[in-house]
C-alpha cells in the first residue's frame, strides 16, 4: 500500500508526522494515517494477500463522513499514468463489491500498491540497488586517488612510505593474533580500504555522506537534525564501516533491507528524485566510474613507458682463453657460473654500506664500474606490488615472496603497456591499468623518458638490466641493474667508458651466469667474487683478506704494470670503506696491518 500526497503540506499526517506534499510513502502494518478529523488504520488480514475494496482498507471508517473528507483540501491531478492505473483498478473493485465509489474524491488519494511492492513490504528494500551502485564509485573515485591523482602528482612515494608501517602492523597482528586468517589472501583488500576509509571519513565530514551516494542523491533523511549533527552521524557511519567491513564489503542488506551501518546508527536512507540527481545517475555517474577505472592508462612515463625486451643468454660455445667464474652467496640468494675471457679481470668495488664491482679491460686500459644506488625490502617490494594491484595476494603463495618469484612478477609489470593490453589482462586482472604503478619501482631513478630497453636473462636468473634511452649501446646510456636478492633488491648503476664493448663482455660473461640459489651454501674455500660481496656484508674480514692475498698473487705473476696499480687502488679503497663504516664489528689495527702488507707487497 501506498500513499501518494497531493494536499496542502500540514494536512495529513502519518504516524504522527506530517506528509509532504508530492511524495510517495509506503504504508505498512499498524500504521495510521490521519486525514482530518478521520483517522485510517492500516492492518493485514489473514489469507486475503490483495485488497478487494476499500471497506478492507479503511477501517474502521465512517462512510456518512466521506463527504467531509473529501472538502478537507484540494486534490491535484497525479500523473495520467498512475490515475490511468488506478481507476482501472478501482472499477474492478467496484464490480466485486457492488459499491459505487466512483464519485468519491478519496480514490485519488489511495493507490494499491505493484506486485513488487506488495512482496516487498519494506521501503528501504528498494534502495539496494542504489546503496551497491553508491558503493562501486566509492571504489572507483578510490581506485582514481590511488592510481591516478597521487601518482600524476607526485606523491606516490610518501603515500606508499606512510601505508607501509600500517600494512606491516596489519600482517604483524595476523600472524600472531588471527594465526587461522593468516593464509587468507585479503592483505592486498585491507591495504586498499585503509585509503577507502580516509576518503570516506573525509568525504562523511564534509559531504555528510559518502561521495559515491552524494553523486547518484542516496542520502541520509534529515529527520530536522542540524548540519553538524547529519555529519556526524555520517562520521560515524564511516568509522563503523572500519568495524565491520568483512559484513559491509558489499552493503549486504539484513533486517527491513538496512545494512548493519545504517541499524547501529539508527539512519535511514532516501534517494533524491529531481532531474539534476536523475541525470547523475543515469548518464554523468557511469561514465566517470568507467574513467576512474581507465585513468592510469593517462598517467606520464615511467609509469606507461614502453619496454622493449631483449633476453641475454650464456654462448653455446667455450672460449678456450677464458678464465671461469664459480662463485655463490648465501646471503644474497644466488650463484654464478661462467666464463669470462681471460682479457678481462673482475674485482669487488666496495663504498661505505655499499656493494659494487668492476670489470677491468687489461688490453685497453678501461674499467666498467657498477655501483650501489639503493637498496629496497622484498616485503616492501611486495607491499608496492599490492598497492599497483590489491588482487595480486591472490597469486602470491606467502606473504613473505621469495626472490625468484618476486622477480618474474616484475618482469610481468614491466611488460604491461598499452599495446600489450591482453596478456596484461590475463596477469592483473580487474587491475590491469593499475599495474602501471609498479614500474616506479625500476624506473623513477631515469630521467624522464617513454622508451626503455629491458634485459631480463631468463627465469631463474635474479638480474634485470634496465637501459634509458632504448638502444643499450653504453653510449652515454643510463644503465641500471638490479639483483633480486635473498632480503632485497639491490640498485645499481654502470658506468661505461665510451666506444667500449665492456658492457657486452659484463652482461655475456658475469651477469648471463648468475642463477638464483635457495639452497645454504657457504661458499667455497678459496673465495671468489660473490663469496667477497657476501664478507662485505657480514664484515667478515678473514675471508676479504683470503681473496685479496690470492688476487694479489695472481696480479704478481700476470706483471701487468697498469693492472697492478689499479689493483692496489682497488685495495685501498676497500680498506677506506671498511674504515669510514663506524657500524662494522672487527674492524681494527690489524686489518688495516693486513691491506697496507697487501699493498706493500705489490
Amino acid at each position: 500500500m501506498t500513499v501518494h500526497y497531493l494536499g496542502k503540506d500540514g494536512d495529513t499526517f502519518l504516524n504522527g508526522l506530517p506528509l509532504e506534499k508530492g511524495k510517495l510513502y509506503i504504508l505498512e502494518k499498524s500504521d495510521v494515517l490521519k486525514v482530518g478529523r478521520v483517522e485510517i488504520i492500516i492492518r493485514r488480514e489473514t489469507g486475503i494477500s490483495k485488497p478487494t475494496s476499500l471497506r478492507q482498507i479503511i477501517t474502521p471508517l465512517d462512510l456518512n463522513k466521506i463527504d467531509e473528507l473529501a472538502n478537507l483540501s484540494d486534490f491535484e491531478n497525479e500523473d495520467e499514468e498512475i490515475e490511468n492505473a488506478s481507476q482501472a483498478e478501482d472499477q474492478e473493485e467496484d464490480k466485486a463489491e457492488k459499491f459505487d465509489f466512483k464519485e468519491m474524491p478519496i480514490q485519488k488519494k489511495i493507490m494499491v500498491a505493484t506486485k513488487k511492492e506488495r512482496i516487498f513490504n519494506f521501503g528501504t528494500v528498494k534502495l539496494i540497488p542504489y546503496k551497491i551502485y553508491g558503493f562501486v564509485v566509492d571504489i572507483a573515485l578510490t581506485y582514481l586517488l590511488l592510481s591516478f591523482v597521487i601518482p600524476a602528482l607526485g606523491l606516490l612515494t610518501i603515500v606508499q612510505d606512510f601505508l607501509y608501517p600500517i600494512s606491516e602492523f596489519i600482517t604483524q597482528s595476523l600472524t600472531i593474533y588471527q594465526s587461522t586468517l593468516a593464509p587468507i589472501k585479503i592483505l592486498s583488500v585491507i591495504e586498499f580500504f585503509i585509503c577507502f576509509h580516509s576518503l570516506m571519513i573525509i568525504a562523511s565530514l564534509i559531504l555528510g555522506t559518502t561521495p559515491g551516494a552524494f553523486l547518484i542523491g542516496l542520502h541520509h533523511k534529515a529527520n530536522n537534525k542540524s548540519i553538524l549533527g547529519l555529519r556526524f552521524k555520517a562520521y560515524i557511519y564511516a568509522l563503523l564501516n572500519i568495524i565491520v567491513l568483512p559484513v559491509l564489503i558489499f552493503d549486504i542488506p539484513l533486517y527491513k533491507g538496512k545494512n548493519l551501518k545504517e541499524l547501529l546508527t539508527f539512519s535511514e536512507r532516501e534517494v533524491n528524485t529531481s532531474l539534476i540527481f536523475k541525470t547523475l545517475r543515469r548518464a554523468i555517474t557511469p561514465i566517470l566510474t568507467i574513467a576512474c577505472f581507465l585513468s592510469p592508462f593517462f598517467l606520464s612515463p615511467p609509469y606507461t613507458a614502453s619496454i622493449t625486451m631483449e633476453k641475454n643468454v650464456l654462448p653455446k660455445y667455450k672460449d678456450v682463453h677464458a678464465i671461469h667464474l664459480s662463485s655463490s652467496s648465501r646471503e644474497l640468494g644466488f650463484s654464478l657460473n661462467s666464463d669470462l675471457g681471460n682479457q678481462y679481470a673482475l674485482l669487488p668495488f666496495f663504498e661505505k654500506k655499499k656493494l659494487g664491482l668492476i670489470l677491468y679491460d687489461l688490453k685497453n686500459k678501461k674499467s666498467l664500474v657498477m655501483r650501489e644506488q639503493s637498496r629496497t625490502s622484498l616485503n616492501f617490494a611486495l607491499f608496492k606490488l599490492r598497492y599497483a594491484n590489491p588482487l595480486a595476494s591472490l597469486s602470491v603463495p606467502n606473504n613473505l615472496i621469495e626472490n625468484e618469484l618476486l622477480k618474474n612478477k616484475s618482469l610481468k609489470s614491466l611488460e604491461l603497456s598499452l599495446t600489450t593490453l591482453l596478456p596484461g589482462l590475463q596477469e592483473s586482472g580487474p587491475m590491469l591499468a593499475n599495474g602501471f604503478l609498479f614500474k616506479d619501482l625500476f624506473l623513477s631513478n631515469f630521467r624522464a623518458q617513454d622508451n626503455f630497453l629491458l634485459n631480463s636473462f631468463d627465469k631463474k636468473n635474479p638480474a634485470i638490466k634496465i637501459s634509458g634511452n632504448g638502444n643499450g649501446n653504453g653510449n652515454g646510456n643510463e644503465e641500471k641493474l638490479f639483483l633480486f636478492g635473498r632480503k632485497e633488491i639491490i640498485e645499481f648503476s654502470i658506468t661505461i667508458p665510451k666506444k667500449s664493448k665492456l658492457l657486452e663482455n659484463f652482461m655475456s660473461g658475469v651477469l648471463a651466469g648468475l642463477r638464483f640459489d635457495q639452497s645454504n651454501n657457504d661458499g667455497l674455500k678459496n673465495p671468489q667474487i660473490l663469496e667477497v660481496l657476501e664478507a662485505f656484508e657480514r664484515s667478515n674480514y678473514p675471508i676479504l683478506l683470503t681473496y685479496y692475498i690470492n688476487e694479489a698473487k695472481k696480479v704478481h705473476d700476470l706483471d701487468n704494470p697498469s693492472w697492478r696499480a689499479f689493483f692496489i687502488k682497488n685495495v685501498l679503497q676497500t680498506k677506506q670503506a671498511l674504515i669510514e663504516d663506524k657500524t662494522r664489528v672487527g674492524m681494527n689495527k690489524n686489518i688495516e696491518k693486513s691491506f697496507d702488507d697487501i699493498t706493500n707487497t705489490l
